[in-house]
């Protein structure tokens, strides 16, 4: 019992970056671990100990226990963290050594907000007077649904200096998933109009050097400042057809659309449907065309190409 509650001692004194909310999940999940690490009769006295062979024997209890890979994956995710937090970097980094597999996300139903209803929250959110801060939620709100990016991606954006107007590109490399950064390419004049008049709300963040989208001094309360105005103004599920996350959806959905011709999987009610009607705008040209654009949505979206489970959740299983 000592050994494992000394793992748990390890998970709240691990230093982690991002939110405080993200923080929150990574310390659960990596409680979890320790606990069926426990069940399993395997037993590790400090966080540098643990090895590949523990990962794989809470693998095989959880698999054993009926859970899905997904939640497998999630709290091995959150257990890398807390390894890593402690220069532990020994864990192999693919799931698929352990046997999870990456789950297949087909999502046929489509979450993305109508654009008519993005403009009419966008303008009532230009126009409150009641709220300090909703101009500068406009602003974010746009690059967001302009440039398919996350939330806090988009807040923490350092325009003065990841923006390059010349040759139109836009590095993000603050707030991205896992850490990742990634540079957009062949910015239109729209989406530089855009980071443009977003220019006006741009503060010193409490990270020397940069200025991004925050409020001085408010620090990740900010994300939480954005989605009440968002909610303030109609950009819900029940009203918009989706969340602040639909945004995002709804960028690929056009990027698709563009590259293609053709509306994608999830604007059909079957697959077959959306084949035939895939083939009667492009022929035979609509697999490499389908193709294509996940390729571009699953790079834009801060993975890499051929991450189909990635774009099947935006745009719907194609096969």
């Amino acid at each position: 019992m000592r050994k494992s509650n000394s793992l748990n001692y390890g998970v709240n004194r691990a230093t982690l970056s991002g939110n405080k909310s993200k923080q929150y999940r990574i310390r659960q999940n990596a409680r979890h671990f320790v606990k069926v690490l426990r069940q399993t009769g395997m037993r590790a006295q400090k966080w540098t100990k643990v090895t590949n062979k523990h990962f794989q024997r809470v693998a095989n209890h959880m698999l054993a226990d009926g859970i899905g890979h997904g939640r497998i994956a999630e709290v091995f995710s959150a257990a890398r963290h807390i390894c890593r937090a402690y220069e532990n970097n020994r864990i192999s980094d693919s799931n698929a050594t352990f046997g999870i597999k990456r789950g297949a996300i087909t999502n046929q139903t489509p979450r993305a907000a109508k654009p008519e209803k993005i403009e009419e929250s966008l303008t009532s959110m230009r126009n409150d007077a009641s709220y300090p801060h909703a101009g500068r939620a406009a602003a974010q709100i746009e690059i967001m649904y302009q440039l398919g990016l996350r939330r806090e991606e988009a807040a923490k954006l350092d325009l003065p200096n990841d923006w390059n107007r010349e040759e139109q590109t836009l590095l993000v490399q603050y707030g991205t998933k896992g850490g990742r950064p990634r540079t957009l390419h062949g910015l239109s004049v729209q989406q530089q109009d855009v980071l443009d008049r977003a220019q006006e709300y741009v503060s010193p963040s409490d990270r020397k050097g940069i200025n991004n989208l925050m409020p001085e001094h408010m620090g990740d309360e900010w994300l939480h400042r954005v989605d009440y105005a968002a909610r303030k103004h109609g950009l819900t599920a029940k009203e918009a057809g989706g969340t602040l996350h639909g945004l995002r959806h709804e960028r690929f959905h056009q990027m698709y659309v563009e590259h293609t011709g053709f509306e994608p999987p999830n604007q059909h009610e079957s697959v077959q449907v959306f084949q035939e009607a895939a083939y009667e705008v492009a022929g035979d040209e609509w697999s490499r065309l389908d193709s294509e654009a996940r390729d571009q949505v699953e790079e834009t979206a801060g993975h890499s190409k051929g991450r189909r489970d990635i774009s099947n959740a935006y745009l719907g299983s194609s096969h």
